[in-house]
């Protein structure tokens, strides 16, 4: 799978509780976390994605930035959250800070010394990429319950410890001849979201295919069953022999049919009721 990487300008800006009316603006350092009482400090990141072309999937995406000063050892994670309404650089404050989505974040570190961290933000970069929310950017946080908590982190721009994102894309499709032998290799990608409920993918005529292999990954953080399920028709579907396997978060895994068929679907569900997850499929063919 051909994959292009872009490391898109981030912008910053930093907001204080303490300082509730304060626009900080551009500053080369910044806080995150909990000094003492209402000394309170987050910072938001901005960036554009509209680089990247369409019919495309983002396989990953990383914040990375330095932390100069870690403070006193006190565990506190700290987590992206996914900003539900537009801000400026020239205007945001505490007081006026757009709201965060609770459910739309990307991986939490413990910060504990001072070195550089990296950040998965995979899920929210997808989210904006396939608009199921805008991008108004991100904000870092921490629980901002114990007292001397807070981070400094370096936020100068055009230097080596400035603050990066790193994103990571595909086309959805790939379709590459095999010369000089008389067949060609087929391959395609799709992403499912999943929950208690059985999920299809698009369905796959496999009648030419001399080969067919699914690749899954479950990309949540619960596991979930997934069932190879064949078609004479494409109307009725049944379960193929011995396809039904449980993923466990954050693993990759492989069915192949087992029966001949003429078409043939992935059905996925999360394995716990009342769970989530999303899952990508890579179909692999040889006609």
């Amino acid at each position: 799978m051909n994959s292009t990487i872009i490391q898109p300008q981030v912008e910053t800006a930093q907001i204080s509780m303490q300082k509730p009316n304060r626009i900080f603006g551009f500053c080369t350092t910044m806080y995150i976390g909990k000094k003492h009482l209402n000394d309170v400090y987050r910072i938001l990141f901005n960036f554009p994605i509209l680089e990247i072309p369409a019919e495309c999937i983002i396989l990953k995406a990383v914040l990375r930035i330095y932390v100069q000063f870690a403070g006193m050892y006190k565990k506190s994670l700290f987590t992206p959250y996914a900003l539900e309404e537009n801000w400026s650089i020239d205007t945001v404050k505490w007081n006026n800070q757009p709201p965060f989505y609770p459910t739309v974040s990307g991986e939490s570190k413990y910060i504990t010394r001072s070195t550089f961290y990296t950040f998965n933000i995979t899920d929210m970069v997808s989210k904006w990429y396939n608009h199921e929310i805008s991008n108004y950017g991100f904000i870092i946080k921490n629980e901002e319950i114990q007292n001397q908590t807070y981070k400094e982190i370096t936020t100068v721009k055009n230097d080596a410890l400035s603050p990066t994102i790193e994103i990571t894309y595909s086309p959805k499709i790939h379709i590459q001849p095999q010369p000089p032998v008389p067949t060609r290799f087929i391959e395609e990608t799709e992403d499912i979201d999943t929950d208690e409920l059985y999920r299809f993918s698009s369905v796959m005529n496999t009648s030419l295919t001399k080969t067919i292999t699914c690749y899954v990954e479950n990309l949540g953080d619960t596991p979930v069953e997934i069932l190879l399920q064949i078609s004479p028709n494409n109307i009725h579907f049944c379960d193929d022999c011995s396809t039904s396997k449980i993923i466990e978060p954050h693993t990759l895994t492989h069915v192949v049919p087992y029966t001949f068929s003429k078409y043939g679907r992935i059905a996925v569900r999360n394995v716990t009721p009342g769970e989530t997850s999303r899952i990508r499929i890579w179909y692999q063919a040889q006609e």
